[in-house]
Formats: C-alpha cells, structure tokens, sequence
C-alpha cells in the first residue's frame, strides 16, 4: 500500500460513506441500502445506491462503484492520492509522515511550489493582457472572435516580448530560475547556462487541470508566418501533456450526456463562445489511450469533431480506435470544405454545429467515407478498387451493419446489392483464414459476448460474488490454486485479502481492500456485491464456476494452436504435434462438459 494500513483504516472509518455521499446528493432509505440520483451520470429516477454496512456504494444506471476514496474519484475527478488528501482534509488527518521518506517530502513540497509557480505565471500573463502592454494580443483575440468572458473563463493571457519580465516578477516573489526551469516557465541555455522566459510575445491560454490547477500553459504567435505556432509546455513534475485534456476543468459529469473532442484551444474557445459548453481538446499531441480513459471518467459518448482537412481526418481514425477501445460510444462530426470547429461555428453558430452533431457518423460509417476520399469515383478503375476495398471492410461487420453499408455504396458505385454482397462474402471468407485480434473485433465493431474473452470474465465475477457471500467459496477456490483463477493482477490481490481476512476469522474490511484498486476492478467487486441474496451451496457454486475457468482456460489454449496452425512456415512435424496437443485438450474439454 501507498499509505500505512493502520492509518488507512482511520481514513475511512472517519469517513463514513453515507455522510460524505449526503454531502452531494439526497439519500433515503429503502431496504437495507439508501438511494438517490447519480452524481456522475445524471438522471430522473434514482438508481445509485450505499450500502452503509459494507461502506460501499454502487449505482445501477452506470455501473460505477467502490468505496468511499472511489468516490470521491468519481465524483471530483482526482487520482487516488488526491482523493486519499482530500479525505484526510475533511477530517481533519495529517498525512501519513511514515509513507513519506525524505524524498517523497521533498517532491511533494516541490510540486506545491511548481504550481505556485504556474499559478502565479497565469495572473501576470492575464494582467499583461489587460494592460498598455497587452495592445497586440487583445487584438488578435478580437479577430478571433474571443471576448472578455471567455478570455476571464480561460484564464486567457499575453507575454511581454521581453526575455526575463516573468523571470523578474517571479523572482521578486522569491522563486528561482532553477525552480522556474522545472516548471518549465524559463528555458536554460544549454551552451551558456542562461536562463530566459519560455514564452515571449504570445498569446497565453493556461492548461487547467480537472482540480482547478494551472498546470502548463500554450501559447500562440500573433501571425501565422511565424513558426512554430504554438509552444506548449513540456513533461513537468507537475504536467504530462498526455494525461491531461483541455477545457475538462469546466466539466460537470453530473449534468453531461457526451463531450465533444476538438484539436486545439481556439476551437475549445469558439464553441464555448458560440454556446457549445461541452468541448475539449488534446494538448499538442495525438489522443492518447490516457486521455480517453480520463474522458471515460465523465461521459460514455463522445464526439469526434477534429479539422476538415486531411491531416484532421487522419487524426480522428486513429482517435476512434483509441476511444473504442476504451469502451465508450464515438461518433465523428464531419465538416465542410475541410473547415475547423471554431471557423464553422462563427459561420454558422450553435444551431448548424447541432444540426451537424445530429448527422454524425457512426465509427465504420466514418471509416468508409474516409476511404472514399482516397480514389476519383468518377473513374471506372478507381471506382472498382473502392468497390472492392469496401466490401472487404463491410464483410467484418454484423448482418444489419452490411446491408445498411452495402446500400449506400450501391448508390455511391452504381454495382448491385447482390453483386457486393457476393464480394463481401468472398472477402468475409478469405478473412476467417486468417487470426483476428481483440483489438480488430473492438474496431470493427464485433465484440461477441461468446467468446472464451467474455466468458471468461463472467466466470470470474460468479466465482466473486460467491468468495464474497462466503469463506467457504474462498476455501474452495484455494484448493485450486486461488490467485491463477483471475487475470487482473488487482483482483488477485483483492481475493488474496479475503483469504487472509477469513483465515484469522474476521469479516474483510472491503473499503481497505478496494483503496487502491483501479476503477475498473472496483466496478468489478461493487457488481458483485450489488445483489442481496445469498446461495445455499456455496462450495458447489464455486466447483462451477472454477470449472468454466478452466473450460475458458483450455478454449484460449485450444485457439493459440489454431492461429499457430496457420502459419505456413511451420514444419510438418511441428504441425502434427500441435494437433496431438489439440486434440488432448479437446478431450479435456469434453470431459467436463
């Protein structure tokens, strides 16, 4: 653990769940839990529930769940250790001294003080703006449209076109440049040691993390001739550009229904200007598997709503896979004439991007459009190979997927409905040869609940929510080998305290055991644990599950050898010991149905 045990344990039992959820919802009872409205997901009829004797809370329209730290994760969208602090604060707990050696004291002192730093760097680049100084930045925010509102919303500024004027200011408040150098507030001279302001007659949009505070900044040239565009902070101790998203700070989960995913600030900027509140954007890199997860903390919908241009284009294919892969719903706004979101907006306001939203595309919808673009379909060669590669993607779809498909390329080929649907039968046939990855069935949207992947996990929760009701369960599953029954390094550890917790005879303390748990696998338990009933035979029901394990077990086995099969390189005496191990595991297979 992070965090002593011992001081854990008081972190929590200080912080009883049902007080600390009533101080942002309404809970009443109703059997053995309280209930009230979701704060994460918004809705009418209350479906999130706290369970006060096991500390745990579970809502049954989003499924999140855990204890109180998960909480408060959820809910102020923090990491664990902030919300482990935030706790601490409310009840008055001086963090743990034992956990923080001289190091870690000292960097924790340091990021206070970066973010002192970037704080105070803020107001001096807003004042600048404001001020004689600020003539040429207001006036290029003014041809963008950007009034005062959003530039006091974003905290908008300008640096002087001086070399050291923030170096000055921040030095006469007693910071260093070595100190402002980590912040990355000043750049150093590698040649003669020389430190100078990073950002110098620029127009400052500050990176405001999800807690409130400023943790880099980006800042523009006043003309596009001048390169580089923008410069954005670098990985701090206090900022990673691929963790954070800008415009999230001003996000509400609670009264979202989707986000919408833009490029740069100016387009955060425009459309909240133009009343579209809900948009962020990347920092100055391509989506990260991070960032996606960050926006899974908010919303389950999300919009791709990147440049018109070739290189947006580009950009939103790649972040569809990532944000599918994450699990959550995407759909992509296309723009006309290769525009951007703030251009199109000022053009033609919030109602025309909504209208545009209601025509967004679904994720193969997109992908086909996208390979349109690549050929002339005015000529008859092109329009075949589109034809052709077409089919092959629309053939990996699902049945009422292929026939929508199938009817708009008709349309946009001139081939007949029988003529493609044949070619995608020969491409779906040609494909089944050949492996398919979880990754290309999450793309192409094929995620078959009946796959040993999927029963897998179901197992795993049956065999949970019956360790969970009883020692027995637990006993049973030992006897097994009690850890290689799950695949989540989190919830092994979970299951390995319940044992413990059983074996001195003491009821397990489930908020301790879910702290640090990531939110996936607390999801995990709170699912489990979200029905009151119990089971009669708990050992046979664990016998059952242990025993899909392994049937999953051997079906994985059984499907690595076919895809080693396929390969043509493999000798024929590798290829006849591969379908005696095949065949043993068959048998197996067989012999615990």
């Amino acid at each position: 653990m992070a965090y002593p045990e011992h001081w854990m344990s008081e972190l929590l039992s200080k912080n009883d769940i049902v007080t600390v959820v009533s101080s942002y919802i309404e809970l009443k009872p109703k059997g053995r839990r309280l209930w009230g409205l979701c704060p994460v997901h918004g809705e009418k009829t209350a479906s999130f529930s706290v369970s006060p004797d096991k500390q745990l809370y579970y809502c049954f329209g989003c499924h999140i769940g855990g204890s109180v730290i998960q909480f408060i994760m959820d809910v102020e969208h923090v990491s664990f250790h902030e919300a482990v602090e935030q706790l601490a604060n409310r009840v008055g707990m001086a963090m743990p001294q034992e956990v923080n050696d001289a190091a870690m004291m000292q960097e924790r002192a340091k990021r206070e003080r970066l973010a002192e730093a970037c704080q105070l760097a803020a107001r001096f680049y807003m004042e600048n703006l404001l001020s004689e100084d600020g003539v040429a930045g207001r006036a290029y925010l003014k041809k963008r449209n950007i009034g005062s509102d959003a530039v006091k919303r974003f905290g908008i500024g300008y640096a002087p076109s001086e070399w050291e004027s923030l170096k000055k200011h921040l030095g006469e408040q007693g910071f260093s440049a070595e100190e402002l150098v980590e912040a990355g507030l000043l750049v150093k001279n590698a040649d003669t040691g020389r430190t100078y302001d990073a950002y110098r007659g620029r127009v400052i949009f500050p990176i405001i993390a999800a807690n409130g505070r400023v943790v880099g900044f980006g800042a523009r040239v006043l003309n596009n001739e001048e390169k580089p565009k923008y410069i954005n902070t670098g990985d701090t101790l206090l900022y990673n550009k691929r963790n954070n998203l800008y415009g999230l700070n001003l996000q509400k989960s609670g009264k979202l229904t989707d986000l919408v995913m833009v490029e740069g600030y100016t387009d955060v900027i425009g459309l909240y200007e133009a009343g579209v509140t809900n948009a962020v954007a990347s920092l100055g890199t391509a989506l990260t598997q991070q960032q996606a997860r960050l926006l899974k903390r908010y919303v389950s919908n999300v919009y791709i709503a990147y440049d018109g241009d070739a290189a947006g284009q580009n950009a939103t294919i790649r972040g569809l896979d990532i944000l599918m892969s994450e699990g959550l719903n995407v759909r992509v706004i296309v723009f006309p004439n290769g525009q951007d979101p703030d251009e199109f907006v000022r053009e033609n306001g919030k109602e025309g991007f909504d209208r545009l939203k209601e025509d967004a595309l679904s994720l193969n919808s997109f992908k086909l459009t996208a390979l349109a673009r690549n050929f002339d379909l005015e000529k008859e060669n092109e329009r075949e190979q589109f034809a052709m590669e077409a089919c092959q993607f629309i053939g990996t779809l699902t049945p009422v997927e292929r026939e929508r498909h199938y009817q708009q390329l008709s349309k946009q080929t001139g081939y007949s409905m029988e003529t493609l649907r044949a070619q995608g039968a020969n491409a779906r046939a040609t494909q089944r040869q050949q492996p398919i990855t979880y990754k290309e069935r999450i793309s192409s949207g094929r995620r078959r609940e009946t796959e040993p992947e999927s029963e897998r996990i179901r197992a795993e929760n049956a065999l949970l929510f019956h360790m969970l009701q009883s020692p027995l369960a637990v006993k049973t599953a030992q006897e097994q080998g009690l850890e290689e029954q799950f695949t989540s390094e989190g919830m092994r550890a979970f299951v390995r305290g319940l044992a413990e917790a059983y074996a001195r005879g003491q009821e397990p303390n489930l908020p301790l055991l879910m702290a640090e748990m990531t939110k996936e696998d607390a999801e995990r338990v709170s699912e489990a644990l979200k029905d009151e009933a119990t089971c009669a035979e708990p050992e046979k029901a664990a016998r059952d599950c242990l025993n899909r394990i392994e049937k999953c077990n051997l079906s994985e086995q059984i499907e690595e050898i076919k895809r080693q099969l396929i390969d043509p390189a493999i000798s024929a005496d590798q290829r006849a010991e591969y379908l005696r191990e095949m065949q043993v595991l068959n048998l197996r297979k067989r012999g615990m149905s």
